[in-house]
């Protein structure tokens, strides 16, 4: 018997939906639309409200695009000294903080990620306990204020938060999943631990350390209420202290009293859209963290899933 030749059947790469799958997946996206319009539309609103003149502003009780856009609250909120002070404050915090931080959690996690250490159980206990119980408010302050000294200093803003036991078990997760053989070959060829550390594990571990870095540089540039504790002059207020005073309690800094700094080309007096000068202040406190984002998304998005897959 002659063999039969079996022809291949192509599989068909076109899946056919049926109707009612098709409508579902067409309402799936618009309902989701939907979502996001009203999830972006308050952000939408503080931009279109910090774009508006003050007359604009009066005569319309909603405004969705305004009619004649203005910069006036922009180029008010940065012709006063205190905001690019406060501004240049909130960098050096937390650029500083969030390196300072990144470095002695990544080094206490490199050192606690070897249950081999001496001290290890004690140590893992001590930064455990920190996690869910902490001194208070009134030892925080007198410690800082009166053993430290940090009244009125920056450092006040900063070593508090330096190391968070929570990134510490972010970082250690992932240094505990990098092979043991790295180390093992980088130590047989003479290379001590803050080689093997700076020079093998750290560029293996970007993606743990631009997450880490994420959380705290977050944390710093939001934090506000820690100068409000430690800091009495004015000129060390981080931004947020700035717009919270501003925006919440309406206490306008002393180089905002006067609504009067800006005039037109014909030298007539400009009345600010008070309101706009608030959602401009906002508006700039956010930009920076939207501008920074995209470019560690890609770290970020492998950073959040640490230690979800075991091998």
């Amino acid at each position: 018997m002659a063999d039969k030749k079996v022809k291949a059947v192509k599989p068909n790469s076109k899946v056919k939906h049926s109707l009612g799958s098709r409508i579902f997946d067409v309402c799936n996206v618009v309902f989701f639309i939907i979502i996001a319009l009203i999830m972006l539309f308050p952000f939408w609103n503080i931009i279109v409200i910090s774009l508006t003149g003050n007359a604009e502003f009066m005569s319309r009780p909603f405004i969705l695009f305004p009619e004649t856009p203005t910069l006036e609250a922009y180029k008010y909120i940065f012709s006063t000294p205190l905001f690019p002070r406060s501004y240049g404050v909130t960098f050096l915090i937390t650029i500083s903080g969030t390196f300072l931080s990144t470095l002695i959690t990544s080094m206490l996690a490199y050192g606690l990620s070897k249950s081999t250490m001496r001290g290890y159980k004690f140590f893992m206990i001590y930064l455990l306990i920190t996690m869910f119980f902490s001194g208070g408010l009134i030892p925080s302050y007198y410690n800082i204020t009166k053993t430290l000294n940090l009244s009125n200093n920056l450092l006040a803003l900063i070593l508090p938060g330096t190391v968070s036991v929570f990134n510490f078990i972010v970082i250690r997760s992932f240094f505990k999943q990098l092979p043991v053989s790295l180390e093992e070959s980088a130590k047989i060829d003479g290379a001590n631990d803050f080689v093997i550390l700076f020079k093998i594990i750290y560029p293996l571990s970007i993606p743990a350390l631009a997450t880490i870095a994420m959380f705290v540089a977050v944390g710093l540039w939001n934090s506000w209420f820690a100068a409000q504790l430690y800091m009495r002059n004015e000129k060390l207020y981080p931004l947020q202290l700035i717009i919270r005073n501003y925006v919440v309690r309406s206490a306008k800094p002393a180089d905002m009293q006067n609504m009067e700094g800006l005039r037109d080309a014909a030298g007539k007096r400009l009345y600010l859209n008070e309101t706009g000068v608030k959602m401009a202040c906002a508006i700039a406190s956010t930009l920076p963290l939207l501008v920074i984002y995209p470019f560690i998304q890609k770290y970020f998005e492998k950073g959040v899933t640490l230690g979800a897959v075991k091998g």
